[in-house]
Protein backbone atom coordinates (compact mmCIF):
# COMPACT_ATOMS: atom_id res chain seq x y z
CA UNK A 1 0.00 0.00 0.00
CA UNK A 2 1.36 3.71 -1.02
CA UNK A 3 0.74 6.43 1.77
CA UNK A 4 0.44 9.93 0.02
CA UNK A 5 0.35 12.86 2.09
CA UNK A 6 -2.56 14.95 2.47
CA UNK A 7 -0.80 17.89 3.19
CA UNK A 8 -2.73 20.22 0.61
CA UNK A 9 -6.18 18.81 1.02
CA UNK A 10 -5.90 19.21 4.90
CA UNK A 11 -5.27 22.46 4.65
CA UNK A 12 -8.03 23.28 1.81
CA UNK A 13 -10.17 21.87 4.37
CA UNK A 14 -9.15 23.63 7.31
CA UNK A 15 -9.76 26.91 5.03
CA UNK A 16 -12.85 26.29 3.82
CA UNK A 17 -13.52 25.20 7.87
CA UNK A 18 -12.29 28.93 9.33
CA UNK A 19 -15.01 30.70 6.87
CA UNK A 20 -14.53 33.93 5.42
CA UNK A 21 -13.81 36.09 8.26
CA UNK A 22 -10.27 34.10 8.67
CA UNK A 23 -9.69 34.32 4.81
CA UNK A 24 -10.81 38.03 4.83
CA UNK A 25 -8.21 38.78 7.65
CA UNK A 26 -5.28 37.00 5.94
CA UNK A 27 -6.43 38.38 2.70
CA UNK A 28 -6.21 41.73 4.65
CA UNK A 29 -2.45 41.73 6.59
CA UNK A 30 -1.44 40.72 2.99
CA UNK A 31 -2.84 43.86 1.30
CA UNK A 32 -1.03 46.82 0.60
CA UNK A 33 -0.98 49.96 -1.54
CA UNK A 34 -0.47 49.68 -5.30
CA UNK A 35 2.19 52.23 -4.88
CA UNK A 36 4.08 49.48 -2.85
CA UNK A 37 5.13 46.14 -3.80
CA UNK A 38 6.69 43.25 -1.54
CA UNK A 39 9.87 41.28 -2.89
CA UNK A 40 11.42 38.53 -1.65
CA UNK A 41 15.40 38.98 -0.76
CA UNK A 42 16.75 35.63 -0.80
CA UNK A 43 17.36 34.79 3.17
CA UNK A 44 16.29 38.59 4.00
CA UNK A 45 12.80 36.92 3.29
CA UNK A 46 10.33 39.93 2.23
CA UNK A 47 10.55 43.67 1.91
CA UNK A 48 7.97 46.35 1.17
CA UNK A 49 9.53 48.59 -1.86
CA UNK A 50 8.57 51.55 -3.43
CA UNK A 51 6.58 50.42 -6.94
CA UNK A 52 7.59 50.46 -9.78
CA UNK A 53 11.29 51.87 -8.92
CA UNK A 54 11.86 48.87 -6.83
CA UNK A 55 13.73 51.31 -4.03
CA UNK A 56 13.25 50.24 -0.66
CA UNK A 57 11.35 51.98 2.29
CA UNK A 58 12.39 54.15 5.02
CA UNK A 59 10.77 55.56 8.08
CA UNK A 60 12.14 58.49 9.97
CA UNK A 61 12.32 58.54 13.76
CA UNK A 62 11.47 62.38 13.92
CA UNK A 63 8.08 62.25 12.35
CA UNK A 64 5.10 62.87 14.30
CA UNK A 65 2.21 60.11 13.88
CA UNK A 66 0.27 62.29 12.26
CA UNK A 67 2.63 64.76 10.45
CA UNK A 68 5.66 64.80 8.22
CA UNK A 69 8.73 66.73 9.42
CA UNK A 70 10.64 65.59 6.48
CA UNK A 71 9.57 68.85 3.88
CA UNK A 72 11.63 71.06 1.69
CA UNK A 73 15.39 69.97 1.31
CA UNK A 74 14.54 67.04 3.38
CA UNK A 75 12.17 65.71 0.31
CA UNK A 76 14.55 66.02 -2.55
CA UNK A 77 16.71 63.35 -0.67
CA UNK A 78 13.68 61.35 0.84
CA UNK A 79 10.96 61.52 -1.54
CA UNK A 80 7.60 60.57 0.37
CA UNK A 81 5.40 57.82 -0.68
CA UNK A 82 2.31 59.95 -1.82
CA UNK A 83 -1.03 57.98 -1.88
CA UNK A 84 -3.54 58.97 -4.29
CA UNK A 85 -6.59 61.20 -3.03
CA UNK A 86 -8.80 58.61 -3.25
CA UNK A 87 -6.47 56.30 -1.06
CA UNK A 88 -8.63 53.94 1.77
CA UNK A 89 -6.64 52.50 4.45
CA UNK A 90 -5.20 48.55 3.86
CA UNK A 91 -4.39 46.42 6.30
CA UNK A 92 -1.53 48.20 8.32
CA UNK A 93 -1.32 50.66 5.71
CA UNK A 94 -3.29 54.13 6.29
CA UNK A 95 -2.55 58.21 5.11
CA UNK A 96 -1.72 61.30 6.58
CA UNK A 97 -2.33 64.58 5.24
CA UNK A 98 1.45 66.37 4.69
CA UNK A 99 1.74 70.37 5.08
CA UNK A 100 1.11 70.32 1.18
CA UNK A 101 -2.36 68.99 1.50
CA UNK A 102 -1.13 65.60 -0.58
CA UNK A 103 -1.50 62.29 1.17
CA UNK A 104 1.29 59.97 2.23
CA UNK A 105 1.53 56.31 3.04
CA UNK A 106 2.21 55.12 6.65
CA UNK A 107 2.94 51.99 7.36
CA UNK A 108 1.77 50.51 11.06
CA UNK A 109 1.34 54.44 12.38
CA UNK A 110 4.90 55.59 10.50
CA UNK A 111 5.50 57.09 7.22
CA UNK A 112 7.39 56.03 5.01
CA UNK A 113 9.71 57.84 2.12
CA UNK A 114 12.03 56.57 -0.34
CA UNK A 115 16.04 57.67 -0.30
CA UNK A 116 16.97 59.29 -3.60
CA UNK A 117 20.75 57.59 -3.64
CA UNK A 118 18.95 54.06 -3.40
CA UNK A 119 19.25 51.64 -6.80
CA UNK A 120 16.85 48.83 -6.28
CA UNK A 121 19.82 46.35 -5.08
CA UNK A 122 21.48 48.99 -3.10
CA UNK A 123 19.77 50.40 -0.04
CA UNK A 124 22.15 53.18 1.76
CA UNK A 125 20.19 55.36 3.69
CA UNK A 126 19.66 52.94 6.49
CA UNK A 127 20.52 53.66 9.99
CA UNK A 128 21.94 57.67 8.35
CA UNK A 129 21.44 60.37 10.93
CA UNK A 130 20.48 57.31 13.74
CA UNK A 131 17.21 58.52 12.15
CA UNK A 132 16.09 56.78 9.09
CA UNK A 133 15.55 53.09 8.80
CA UNK A 134 14.19 50.37 6.16
CA UNK A 135 10.46 49.19 6.67
CA UNK A 136 10.45 46.28 7.41
CA UNK A 137 7.84 43.38 6.70
CA UNK A 138 6.73 41.16 9.59
CA UNK A 139 3.54 39.26 9.44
Amino acid sequence: MTRRPVTLPAVAVMALCMGTPALAAFNEALSYPSEVALSQEGDQGFVFRRFPSSQRLYTYDLDKPDRSLCNEGCMGARPPVYAPASAKPMGEWTTVKRDDGRLQWAYRGHLVYTFFHDGPKDPHGDGEGGVWHLVPYEK
